[in-house]
């Protein structure tokens, strides 16, 4: 905005511009108490938390999501998220572990987020940082480079606190052996299942009870907004068979654009990297890398250097081996000195936010023009895709004005002697393929029999219509009677089910022959096979069972209550153990060490950030915006 108000200092518009900005400071001030404490949304220990700080990081959340779900995010959806209150603790977390930081002396540089992001592999092509890449993948995630260097600074922060904190805590050789022990005993279990279904039919259902569930109910059988479309796609695929590109066309656009037909120089690189240590100062890490210089005597030992001394981990092993480049391809500092040398040169130390290059210039391969017959289909290629919109747009409008005229889509349909195509009835949750988000958001504000704007998808353009559109309603008694009838008798019979359950655990808890407790009540016992406790599934087992069955310790012990999993409740005790084979702990030592480590300083953190958290003095000005 400076730049632009610079550049046009003189224009009348500017002048104006200017004018009602000091207007406005002469009259409010500049960010006065008033506007700064408007907003404010919130405060953590006295920092504050603004709302523009809230709504750039809800906006940014909710776009991620968007892009996510599509038309699938509803407001049902985004109340299930609870968007706002993760958005909020988000910001309060940043705001403590930044105060915590600040506490511990801890810092995060700009050259350590630059390094973090470049070592990043989803940044990387060939193994190295590529900045286009980088480029497209944020606006894929619809993040700019500044909020993502703002999250990788928060990260590091965390990751930081975390190790100065968990660093020192580390798992026995005996927790690892008894964690061991505990995941690979084998565990029988005896279950009986008592059906639902069974106690359906002890339920008797009167008229009066279930239209007074459907009064208290209604919500639950009101119908999704339905919709269906009448549709014309002009498809790219059949538009390019009307395009035609001459051979003089092609020649003319080669000419005209020599320079993409160009391949670049491309310089066989390889470099040491040489990054500063803690607390060391500018001039004394320069002499450290100077001194790495000289021990290259030449080419011919580059490499060998390069494994000894060099930090950068991708390429060290490889002797600095970095291949082929382009100038775009290096930082911009080394681009003008790199690509200025001779074949066998080496240059450096050369300074760039990671550290200081030793590079080594191994082969050059000039720049050189491709002919035109070896590019001439790709310029066609490139040509016809150029006209193929502007095309299929204009012929759009143009159907699109007959329809208008006409007076329908069937109208010109019929007269043009074309078939639409029809959508079934869907709901916005689940809309066909052939609809973009732009598509289905434009239909839904459409009234039936309306015609919708012209809409591109992957396939074409698209026209279509609301040829139907079902709103969302209460359906009368009559038409729901069946299925609020099967709801109650569910409900009811889950009830009646789940306090036989209790009381039939009760009996076989205390009882000294439990298959007599079962014969009576005409059920039986169910075996398991042996499974190891750390399995994540077993046939037969529905997974509620299995989570509850992983805690129980001792062979006859029985889960304290019926597990309810899918049309049974469960009621389970353990039949039989097999302790784990401590021989095989040997071979497993150190990643069960690993993985307890693990998991212990992630507790302790987590524990750590809770009390951080419960003493934190967050002060909520307004409600949270629901955006």
């Amino acid at each position: 905005m400076l730049d632009f108000l610079r550049q046009r200092a003189g224009s009348w518009m500017v002048k104006a511009l200017l004018a009602a900005i000091i207007i406005v400071f002469i009259f409010w001030g500049v960010g006065t108490f008033r506007t700064r404490k408007a907003d404010i949304l919130a405060e953590v220990n006295g920092q504050p938390i603004t709302l523009t700080e809230f709504r750039a990081l809800y906006a940014q959340r909710l776009q991620q999501l968007q892009a996510l779900f599509g038309a699938r995010l509803d407001e049902n959806l985004l109340k299930q998220l609870q968007l706002p209150a993760q958005v909020f603790e988000d910001l309060v977390k940043r705001r403590l572990l930044a105060e915590a930081a600040k506490e511990m002396d801890i810092e995060v540089s700009t050259k350590e987020i630059q390094l973090a992001i470049s070592q990043m592999p989803v940044f990387q092509s060939q193994g190295r940082f590529d900045p286009r890449r980088y480029r497209l993948v944020l606006r894929n995630l619809r993040l700019s480079p500044a909020d993502f260097e703002e999250m990788v600074r928060a990260d590091l922060l965390e990751a930081k606190i975390r190790h100065l904190l968990t660093s020192p805590i580390r798992a026995t050789e005996n927790e690892a052996k008894d964690w061991y022990s505990f995941e690979n005993e084998k565990i029988k279990i005896s279950y009986i299942k008592l059906p639902i279904s069974q106690c359906e039919k002890e339920i008797s259902l009167t008229e009066e009870e279930i239209k007074e569930y459907y009064e208290k109910n209604k919500e639950k059988y009101r119908t999704p907004l339905k919709l269906a479309l009448s549709y014309y796609l002009l498809k790219y695929d059949d538009l390019k068979k009307e395009i035609k590109i001459s051979n003089e066309e092609l020649k003319s656009y080669y000419e005209a654009h020599k320079k993409e037909y160009t391949v670049p120089e491309k310089r066989k690189i390889r470099h040491i990297l040489i990054t500063p240590k803690k607390g060391e100062d500018e001039e004394t890490f320069f002499k450290r890398a100077q001194e790495i210089r000289q021990k290259i005597k030449g080419p011919e030992n580059f490499a060998e250097v390069a494994r000894k001394f060099s930090d950068d981990p991708h390429t060290k092993k490889e002797g600095g081996e970095l291949g082929w480049l382009t100038r775009e391809e290096l930082f911009e500092s080394l681009r003008d000195v790199t690509f200025g040398a001779k074949e066998g040169e080496i240059i450096g130390p050369l300074r760039t936010p990671l550290g200081y290059h030793i590079i080594l210039v191994e082969k050059i391969k000039p720049a050189t023009q491709k002919p035109f017959e070896e590019v001439k289909e790709e310029i066609r290629k490139r040509l016809l895709e150029e006209r193929l919109k502007h095309y299929a747009w204009e012929k759009a409008n143009k159907i699109y004005d007959e329809v208008i005229l006409l007076g329908g889509l069937e109208e010109w349909a019929q007269k043009n002697g074309v078939k639409l195509q029809k959508t079934p009835l869907f709901t916005p949750q689940n809309p066909p393929s052939i609809l973009t988000t732009e598509a289905l958001e434009a239909a839904l504000k459409l009234e039936e029999g309306e015609l919708g704007p012209i809409v591109e998808t992957p396939e074409g353009i698209l026209l279509f219509k609301l040829s139907e559109r079902r709103e969302p309603r209460i359906p009368p008694f009559k038409m729901v009677k069946d299925k609020v009838r099967e709801d109650l008798l569910k409900e009811k019979a889950l009830k009646l089910c789940a306090q036989k359950a209790r009381e039939l655990l009760v009996s076989l808890k205390g009882a000294s022959n439990p298959v007599e407790v079962l014969k009576k009540a005409g059920l039986k016992f169910e075996e398991s096979g042996y499974f190891a406790r750390k399995e994540v599934s077993v046939s037969g087992i529905p997974p509620a069972v299995l989570r509850v069955v992983k805690g129980l310790g001792r062979k006859g012990e029985w889960a304290e209550e019926a597990i309810l999993a899918g049309d049974f409740y469960y009621l389970v005790r353990v039949a039989d153990l097999k302790p784990a084979d401590l021989a095989l702990f040997a071979k497993e030592k150190e990643t069960y060490l690993k993985r307890l480590t693990a998991e212990k300083r992630r507790e302790a953190f987590s524990a750590w950030y809770r009390h951080l958290r419960e003493k934190a003095q967050v002060k909520l000005f307004q409600e949270l915006p629901n955006l």
